[in-house]
């Protein structure tokens, strides 16, 4: 965002400056809008991180988040570009979504570890992401006991998110990579306990 429009502050970035599509003068990737004519630009391909000027760390202050991503609202309100014509709305709108799945990414921690270690080029194991609590899930057979076996995975769910955490603080990415890979199995069977509890207490529900 544009530090004379009283939003966040920038962050440096690689890559060379870009033109306006309206007056042609140079624009940084992450500008909103052009120095020169104050036109909305398009957005650029851009990590969530550098998108919102933040850190590119796990451990994210959310409020901080949060703080930055309600400025970029505020900039790009709708109501802004009342006056503007249908390409600057359309940019704007882009812009929007743009930051919304930024903001979504970075909110998520299985979602912000699996961004850094995409920009690190580390890739997370696919071979171990079969869900655990196979035969557990399959066992179950009340919603009660679906509720004992959610807890115990978001037990793990949390286990996990603290040994990337801890894997991240230490730049051990491949350590990162398999608890982002551990996590990413959990929330699948999460899923899979939900869809059974669900599944059992559509059965228990009197016919109509």
């Amino acid at each position: 965002m544009d530090a004379d429009r009283g939003g966040p502050q920038p962050t440096a970035i690689e890559g060379g400056l870009g033109s306006c599509w309206f007056c042609g003068k140079a624009v940084s990737p992450r500008a909103l809008f052009c120095h020169g004519c104050g036109n909305v630009q398009p957005p650029m391909p851009l990590d969530p991180f550098t998108r919102l000027g933040l850190a590119r760390r796990f451990d994210l202050d959310q409020a901080e988040l949060a703080r930055q991503y309600a400025g970029f609202q505020r900039v790009l309100a709708p109501e802004r570009f009342a006056s503007r014509g249908p390409r600057e709305k359309a940019m704007a709108e882009k812009h929007r979504a743009v930051l919304k799945d930024a903001h979504d990414t970075l909110s998520d921690p299985l979602k912000r570890a699996m961004a850094l270690l995409d920009l690190a080029g580390v890739p997370v194991p696919t071979s171990i992401l079969a869900p655990p609590f196979g035969a557990e899930i399959a066992a179950a057979d009340t919603p009660e006991a679906c509720d004992a076996l959610a807890l115990r995975i978001r037990q793990e769910e949390a286990a996990a998110v603290r040994g990337l955490s801890a894997a991240f603080r230490t730049e051990d990415l491949e350590k990162a990579a398999e608890q982002a890979a551990t996590l990413t199995r959990l929330q699948l069977a999460a899923e899979q306990v939900l869809a059974r509890r669900s599944a059992l207490a559509a059965d228990l529900r009197p016919a109509t």
